[in-house]
């Protein structure tokens, strides 16, 4: 449905300015705009729990995490999006003339999967994400079912990885941080 509501090709300039004035958040991806939509309740209480595992196995990192209102900016010509949770590790970089309002180098993304998002999530934002020289990471979590599906960067190739099941365990080796399912699902339903 989001793809469908994609309208006006422009660039990330113009994008940034347009953005400002609304009252809502959009994002561009390839240079086409679509709108922001809301959450379930599942797909809010994944997030808020992803977040708080992550920040507690960061906490002696060097790494910050974000919620969704930190914009990424993926490539300079085109792509700003709002990732459900983002982690930088090291000095976070923002777009230049701007408010630290636009991320230059994450190093996980996660997005929730939602039905009116998924098709975008797995196919134009995995293919723009993994284009970020800092990214190590890309993870989709599913809302309706216990599944982690992520891209992780070895070696500087792309390896996929999937965790499905409230016994499993996501690992993201990088950052020394394991995601349990059934704590990232509990309350959701699932258990």
């Amino acid at each position: 449905m989001a793809e469908q509501l994609a309208e006006y090709l422009v660039s990330g300039d113009d994008f940034l300015q347009w953005e400002s004035a609304q009252e809502f958040k959009y994002e561009l991806i390839a240079n086409r705009i679509y709108p922001m939509t809301g959450a379930s309740r599942p797909h809010n209480l994944i997030t808020a729990k992803l977040i708080a595992l992550l920040i507690h196995c960061l906490q002696a990192a060097d790494c910050e995490v974000y919620p969704s209102d930190m914009r990424v900016q993926v490539d300079s010509s085109g792509t700003y999006t709002y990732p459900d949770v983002v982690i930088v590790c090291g000095e976070p970089r923002f777009r230049p003339y701007t408010t630290q309002d636009t991320l230059l180098n994450p190093a996980l993304l996660i997005e929730v999967l939602s039905p009116s998002t998924e098709l975008i999530d797995r196919n134009q934002k995995r293919r723009q994400y993994l284009q970020i020289p800092s990214l190590i990471g890309y993870m989709l979590v599913a809302q309706n079912m216990p599944l982690i599906q992520a891209h992780l960067r070895v070696d500087n190739d792309w390896r996929y990885r999937a965790w499905q099941g409230l016994d499993s365990t996501a690992v993201i080796e990088a950052l020394g941080c394991e995601l349990p399912l059934r704590d990232i699902y509990r309350k959701v339903g699932m258990e």
